[in-house]
């Protein structure tokens, strides 16, 4: 990693996330390292804002040592699939917004989305007026195994292949269910194309508690079953719609990465087709094409 390379060094390592407490706890610690005579001294630390920076410049200032900042410039797009990533590498699946609050504390790289929304949001590039010697931003770059080769299409469910009998905006059984026309027909090209279908859906209706579990899954079997296709894996976020708490609520990209991970799907033959902001966002979260459901199945069959 980055850091390692700077420990090969000789440097020493500062890290709130390994040594716990508050971020401006770290700057005594800075500067007994440079009183002691340690000149070499690596912050990998999420360094928000101009105020947050400047304690570690006046310190390191005051023992006459310049600092060098590294910016690694992640989008928060970006930011959100990495902490995805690791809890998919480290729990094996999706964590709810309970299950995140309980990590908090044992597992400190695990920012639930509403902190790391309010971070981005707050966000101050550094410059050099703050003091630096030198600002160097390194653009993130994502790596992808070779193996990630899957087709797929991401399918949103309600308004983008299905309404409801009666009016309501969700089925809360699986008689409600009525295919939208044009469904079949087009998405049998995709799969006659190599494309695996795969259902993502926010289904709030749980959390709130006018919906159970056991009823969307109906309603998602009934779907399938009036599609006539092969659908591979259907996904849903179960989880409250306000606040948002958990990372498999669209637009957050849980679901999306969960399923490339699963499937070693490539993102240059993934597209998502839903009818809300909310999914074409998505899309972009997961860096994929989106298409307008109105638009990819025909205005005519809307």
């Amino acid at each position: 990693s980055e850091v390692d390379r700077y420990l090969e060094r000789g440097y020493a390592r500062l890290n709130r996330d390994m040594l716990g407490g508050e971020l401006d706890e770290l700057v005594p610690r800075l500067g007994a390292l440079l009183a002691s005579g340690q000149r070499r001294v690596v912050l990998d630390n999420t360094y928000a804002t101009r105020v947050s920076r400047y304690p570690v410049l006046r310190m390191a200032h005051a023992h006459g040592v310049p600092v060098r900042c590294r910016h690694m410039a992640t989008p928060i797009d970006e930011a959100y699939v990495n902490v995805v990533l690791r809890i998919l590498e480290r729990y094996g699946k999706l964590l709810g917004p309970d299950e995140l609050k309980a990590l908090a504390k044992d597992d400190p790289n695990l920012p639930p989305p509403a902190a790391m929304a309010r971070y981005a949001a707050s966000f101050e590039p550094p410059h050099l007026d703050e003091g630096f010697g030198a600002v160097e931003e390194v653009p993130f770059v994502r790596r992808v195994a070779p193996d990630f080769t899957g087709k797929g299409l991401l399918l949103d469910v309600d308004g983008t292949l299905r309404k409801t009998k009666s009016g309501e905006l969700f089925p809360r059984s699986a008689d409600d269910v009525e295919l939208l026309p044009g469904r079949r027909e087009k998405l049998q090209g995709y799969v006659d194309q190599g494309y695996q279908l795969f259902l993502v859906s926010n289904q709030s209706g749980i959390a709130s508690e006018t919906l159970t579990a056991a009823d969307a899954e109906a309603a998602f079997a009934r779907t399938i079953e009036l599609l006539g296709l092969p659908v591979t894996e259907v996904v849903y976020c179960p989880h409250s719609a306000f606040p948002v708490g958990c990372f498999c609520r669209k637009p957050l990209p849980g679901l999306g990465i969960a399923l490339i991970q699963k499937h070693r799907l490539a993102r240059e033959h993934l597209m998502m087709v839903g009818d809300m902001d909310s999914d074409r966002a998505f899309a972009r979260a997961l860096g994929v094409r989106y298409a307008d459901a109105e638009e990819f199945f025909g205005a005519g069959a809307a």
